[in-house]
């Protein structure tokens, strides 16, 4: 088909988008009109020229529809047999102008948040309605379909084991985050977050109280340090480590990962390897007989109650202290450092590779 033709065509789509919106009795801006002509001319013209059924009449006498038709049309909408009766054009002109017709618009909106548009007879939850209300009066430029854009770890599962709790909110919860996921975890102090491995790299913040953090790195060294509200750590993917609440009251921290779909239900547990791994090989790695090993679990732990720890300085000293220890600080006092810029309106601090070399995939602000 001809590009003439084509042309030809569009606007005959637009002359009968004209007539239909003149028998349906509303106002037809033919301003409007031509600037929409350029949005909607590439896609008209394509479909036309896909579909061999399209045929626009010579004569207009013989492929207008009866104004009789086109009124009944507009009031009891389009229907199988009009649809059949209509030719392809003015059926696409009938779908513009129910479009426009139909379309929200901020004076609408206005006009229904103030009326009866907008009561609810039925049940509803009204303190989470008082914490989102753009969500359940939306504004006038929140339209079409618009998705969940955050997500509570209030609203999850919580698993509680003695010894402390932890939820999380991944892409399962919150579609879109398909590059990052969020676990809540809280330790009463002495109990452990017992040494586990991931495919994801983790970064964290402590929101309350002290812990203590363990590294292992894949040449043998071990990173050992302590960390208290605002510190962070950063723990690469595939490198063990544990995590244990001091006191006086344990900690609670927000732990990231780079990966949508992470779960905490499904990280590699050291109890969980201990377990089904032979005893005669446990016996030969550690240098123990079989029967000194015969009180390790037979299942996973995962969050475990223990005694309060010695002091950094006796644990460090216990590992061997500088002979293991790690090239690499996987913790940084975030709250410690100079203000990356200061303006009369507050500070910004900013953690990334350059300042915290072990965070090589995540960074960090800090508005104060």
């Amino acid at each position: 088909m001809g590009s003439s033709a084509a042309i030809r065509k569009t606007y005959r789509v637009l002359f009968a988008d004209e007539e239909i919106s003149l028998a349906s009795k509303q106002p037809y801006d033919a301003q409007s009109a031509c600037k929409h002509v350029r949005v909607v001319f590439a896609l008209v013209c394509s479909w036309v020229q896909r579909t061999n059924v399209v045929e626009f009449a010579r004569d207009t006498e013989k492929n207008a529809m009866s104004n009789e038709k086109k009124d009944k049309m507009m009031q009891d909408g389009v229907s199988r047999r009009s649809v059949l009766g209509m030719g392809s054009a003015a059926l696409a002109a009938a779908a513009f102008v129910g479009l426009s017709a139909h379309a929200q618009t901020r004076e609408g909106t206005h006009q229904a948040e103030r009326d009866h548009s907008s009561s609810n007879p039925g049940q509803e939850i009204k303190p989470l309605l008082d914490e989102n209300p753009n969500s359940n009066t939306p504004p006038p430029t929140a339209q079409g379909d618009v998705g969940p854009i955050w997500y509570s770890y209030d609203l999850t599962h919580k698993r509680i084991q003695e010894g402390g709790w932890t939820h999380q909110v991944t892409q399962r919860e919150l579609p879109y985050s398909t590059e990052i996921a969020g676990v809540n975890m809280r330790l009463t102090a002495g109990s452990f977050r017992e040494l586990y491995w991931h495919t994801a790299d983790e970064w964290s913040i402590m929101l309350h109280g002290n812990a203590r953090v363990t590294v292992l790195n894949p040449d043998g060294t071990i990173f050992i340090d302590d960390v208290s509200k605002g510190d962070l750590w950063y723990f690469p993917a595939g490198f063990p480590h544990s995590i244990q609440g001091l006191g006086p009251d344990g900690c609670e921290f927000l732990m990231v990962f780079d990966q949508g779909l992470f779960s905490e239900d499904n990280t590699f547990l050291l109890s969980e390897w201990v377990a089904h791994t032979p005893p005669g090989v446990l016996s030969k790695n550690f240098g123990l007989a079989e029967s000194a090993l015969a009180t390790l679990p037979t299942g996973s732990l995962y969050i475990f109650p223990a005694d309060l720890p010695r002091s950094l300085a006796e644990d460090r000293a216990a590992v061997r202290g500088k002979k293991v220890q790690s090239p690499i600080e996987y913790t940084f006092k975030i709250e410690a450092m100079a203000p990356t810029k200061r303006t009369t309106g507050g500070e910004i601090r900013i953690v990334d590779s350059h300042n915290f070399l072990a965070a090589k995939n995540i960074a960090a602000a800090l508005n104060i």
